[in-house]
């Protein structure tokens, strides 16, 4: 077993990785990249979130297998690092969506993995009010609109660095990356990197 799959398993996985678009995280074809005006830099993810993938990612998030975790987590700091991710001043997590089903914090596992592999801290600074339906229970507009509105740097919180790794579990259309990217900048960062799971 590698990363929660067995090899026939695997092999049906499209990983993603360093040979994706830095944009985009996928193996993308013209017009279905990430919208142009995005505020973070590259997106790096493991797998395409589909088939074999996207059980595991289930299984992490809501099954709390902590094992298999822990080594998605260590494969991503491992890619960041062959990538040559610039080092952050900190690590920070996307901020939830308010519906909790999950048995443990799989972002914060990930991020705690990330920062110690970056020698940084891990910075909770970003907050999400309520009100907004969570995205995936959205359509292609809603998730692109009006998040901006919703994410926000907790007050009073220092981002942490001009240099700083977004860390989400699923990237979609990029919206919620945007979103947090613009409250990190607005509170002093120049670069956003994000680091996921799956797109």
């Amino acid at each position: 077993m590698r990363l929660g799959l067995c090899p026939d398993c695997l092999s049906q996985v499209e990983l993603t990785g360093l040979g994706a678009c830095i944009r985009c995280g996928r193996h993308c074809r013209p017009g279905q990249c990430a919208p142009l005006d995005h505020r973070y830099g590259r997106v790096l993810s493991l797998a395409a979130y589909r088939g074999p993938w996207r059980q595991v990612v289930q299984n992490v998030k809501f099954g709390g297998d902590r094992g298999v975790a822990l080594e998605l987590a260590r494969e991503l700091a491992a890619l960041a690092k062959e990538g040559g991710f610039a080092r952050p001043q900190a690590v920070v997590p996307a901020p939830g969506a308010g519906e909790n089903r999950r048995s443990f914090d799989l972002l914060a596992l990930l991020c705690r993995e990330l920062a110690r592999s970056a020698g940084a801290p891990v910075r909770e600074v970003l907050a999400r009010r309520p009100g907004r339906l969570p995205q995936v229970k959205l359509d292609l507009r809603g998730r692109l609109e009006g998040l901006e509105d919703y994410i926000y740097l907790k007050k009073g919180a220092d981002p942490g660095g001009p240099v700083l790794w977004l860390v989400d579990d699923v990237y979609t259309t990029g919206a919620t990356a945007d979103a947090c990217a613009g409250a990190l900048m607005a509170g002093g960062a120049r670069s956003v990197y994000l680091l996921t799971l799956a797109v």
